[in-house]
């Protein structure tokens, strides 16, 4: 009898804690470029192995014992998706004042959204091309006057630049913000190393990074402001999973445990 009684206490340990009942139709959105390793392939449909970023929400929803639809959509329309409530969740997506009001994060007793749960910190940072002159221009806080930053229209780092009064140029998507640093557009482009295609950052055509990093930057899977009202406590137990199941499968995505604050 205490055999049986051990087996079955460990049975529900090894059990997820969380146990929110899961909504009945569920709706999870990816971007449509690859970001490798993260998410792999172009267009619509998902690639075996589809990236850990995939990978990771499948992870969490097997833990959470729910199942869902997966959609591949572009960036502007993942969104779009997530304030119209036609999505439930979409990864990963930076906070700005805006998203804040129109889509759900996991917030601390601030109401800021809480980087300890972030499943990815990414690296913001500037790159320029091998030789250039405004490769010398960033001091750490500002670039040189006159220099102009490259930035994806609509995104954290859009808001961060202009909040900071630096000459901005936005590009539509990461991918043709490389190309207009490459066509001379711009002379800095101001990007998150994490959504930078890897063929971008290594070979003898290296974009350069700059040092320091301009900022530590955390992406999370927003949620509608639907589910969140019609299923908060679900709501709470994906946002954490996610991290965790990121933590397991990609480290190096969210260098520090799950609750606690990043370090820069």
């Amino acid at each position: 009898m205490r055999a049986l009684l051990g087996a079955l206490l460990l049975a529900v340990a090894s059990l997820p804690a969380l146990a929110a009942p899961c909504p009945k139709t569920l709706r999870i959105g990816f971007g449509d470029v690859p970001l490798p390793p993260m998410l792999l392939g172009n267009g619509t449909g998902f690639e075996d192995p589809p990236g850990w970023a995939v990978q990771v929400a499948r992870d969490t929803l097997r833990r959470l014992g729910c199942q869902a639809e997966m959609v591949r959509l572009p960036g502007r329309r993942l969104l779009r998706g997530l304030e119209s409530g036609e999505l439930d969740f979409a990864l990963f997506f930076s906070p700005t004042a805006e998203r804040l009001r129109s889509m759900r994060f996991p917030v601390d007793a601030a109401d800021r959204a809480d980087a300890a749960w972030a499943p990815v910190l990414g690296h913001l940072a500037l790159y320029g091309l091998t030789g250039s002159p405004a490769l010398k221009s960033w001091d750490g806080r500002t670039p040189a006057a006159g220099v102009r930053v490259g930035v994806v229209a609509g995104s954290a780092q859009e808001v961060l630049a202009r909040d900071r009064r630096w000459a901005v140029e936005p590009a539509s998507s990461y991918e043709t913000s490389v190309l207009a640093l490459r066509a001379r557009r711009f002379e800095l482009l101001l990007s998150p190393r994490e959504s930078l295609p890897a063929a971008q950052l290594s070979g003898e055509d290296a974009l350069v990074e700059l040092a320091p990093l301009v900022e530590r930057l955390p992406y999370f899977a927003p949620a509608s402001r639907t589910v969140q009202a019609q299923h908060p406590g679900f709501v709470t137990d994906f946002w954490r999973e996610l991290c965790h199941a990121t933590r397991r499968r990609a480290p190096e995505a969210r260098g520090q445990d799950c609750g606690s604050r990043p370090s820069h």
